[in-house]
């Protein structure tokens, strides 16, 4: 009976073997020598790793089964395994490992565990890696075989989504303009306490204090959070995409070190072509203007943008603080391709209480994009300078003159006589 119960526990053992083999997927080998000599039947199956598939920035642990089919005894069995990035090995363990004396007794359910613990890469992306695991042939060479390990990193890892505009079309010479951004979690773990910075490239400011700056709290796994950046655009900014970046710092859910991460992530932010009306230059007829005086403003308009500007037309602001009446407020230059100059002509009439001293006028530039048909507004101001008014000596009256003159004449021969 004893030695029936022997023989169906060694038969049910080797049947769990076979079935272990024939489950567990063991990729390709690459053998470089042949398995010959002293170490001859010498077989290494893959058992498992621990997890599996690894986390980036935890260790991972291998086993392999070792099978020497061949009876007899190997004084020191030595394995070396050979693993690159994103794998690490632990401080104090190191690739070559050593079974020690072997003694093979042929039997299939003989075998030796060979143990490694490797650390992964905190940066470690998801996919397969290959290692490789060899050991002597027993005549100066190594049997080498290769298996696959999986990497699947359970970590917030994110993306930027879409990127909305407030005004819509951004463009130079632009305050507050407001962007959106999207920042979604596509990673395996939910993030806690996520933050955004916003770093700008040349030619883009901050509006004001930490408008560059966003708190989005939790994105759990899969979720999404919209940043809200608020920021200035220059003048003679170029019609192109402009590089600037998204820094997120944030906690993974359960992290027990409560240590805090950072992803930067490219971001691009787009100017688009569009008219930009400046005031090239102002002139005054008459060249010097006194109060009392009415006066033509010549004011030139340049397009320097990148749009054609359609329907172009100044306008003046009245100020109650200026001692000044216009006959039209108004005036149309018409249509200005990028670079080129139009005119607008204000008649203006300079009350005889303005005070002599520069004044500075709000004037509106307007036009419509040629393209989109939208209307576009440039706040601008002119100079104008008023000059006190000219000194003249006071007229005396005729009766005067002539008696001042007799006086002067008798005066004149009286002395002459004497």
């Amino acid at each position: 009976m004893k030695n029936m119960k022997k023989a169906v526990h060694r038969l049910l053992t080797t049947l769990v073997l076979l079935f272990c083999m024939s489950t567990i997927a063991i990729p390709a080998e690459s053998v470089d020598t042949p398995i010959t000599g002293k170490y001859r039947g010498i077989n290494v199956y893959f058992m498992n790793q621990d997890p599996d598939p690894a986390d980036s920035g935890k260790d991972v642990e291998l086993r392999w089964r070792v099978v020497v089919a061949k009876v007899g005894k190997i004084d020191n069995l030595e394995f070396y395994l050979e693993a690159d990035y994103p794998f690490l090995f632990e401080a104090g363990d190191g690739p070559l490992k050593s079974l020690g004396t072997v003694v093979a007794t042929g039997t299939a359910e003989h075998y030796y565990v060979l143990y490694y613990r490797l650390r992964v890469a905190d940066n470690a992306l998801k996919g397969d890696y290959n290692v490789s695991l060899k050991w002597p042939d027993g005549e100066g060479g190594w049997t080498k075989k290769y298996f696959t390990l999986r990497v699947d990193p359970e970590r917030p890892d994110f993306v930027i989504g879409a990127l909305r505009t407030l005004p819509e079309r951004l463009v130079e010479d632009t305050d507050e303009a407001l962007l959106k951004v999207e920042v979604a979690n596509i990673g395996e773990g939910d993030a806690e306490n996520v933050k955004a910075r916003l770093t700008l490239p040349h030619g883009f400011n901050a509006s004001y204090a930490y408008s560059d700056e966003d708190a989005l709290g939790t994105i759990n796994e899969s979720g999404s959070k919209t940043a809200h950046f608020y920021i200035d655009t220059e003048e003679g900014l170029k019609s192109c995409e402009y590089n600037a970046t998204i820094t997120l710092t944030y906690k993974e859910e359960d992290d027990e070190e409560n240590e805090y991460k950072t992803k930067t992530i490219p971001l691009k932010i787009p100017i688009k072509r569009s008219p930009y009306l400046i005031i090239e230059s102002v002139e005054t007829t008459p060249a010097t203007i006194h109060p009392g005086t009415d006066a033509n403003l010549l004011i030139r308009v340049k397009n320097t943008g990148s749009e054609e500007a359609e329907a172009v037309s100044l306008r003046v602001f009245k100020d109650s603080t200026q001692s000044f009446e216009y006959d039209e407020k108004s005036d149309f230059v018409g249509k200005l391709k990028p670079g080129e100059i139009g005119e607008a002509l204000i008649r203006v009439e300079i009350k005889d209480d303005a005070a002599p001293k520069k004044y500075l006028i709000d004037t509106e530039l307007r036009a419509l994009e040629t393209n989109t048909d939208t209307i576009v507004i440039f706040s601008r101001t002119i100079p104008l300078q008023v000059h006190p008014k000219e000194k003249t000596l006071p007229l005396l009256p005729i009766g005067a003159i002539i008696i001042a003159a007799g006086g002067a004449a008798g005066a004149y021969s009286y002395k002459k006589k004497k």
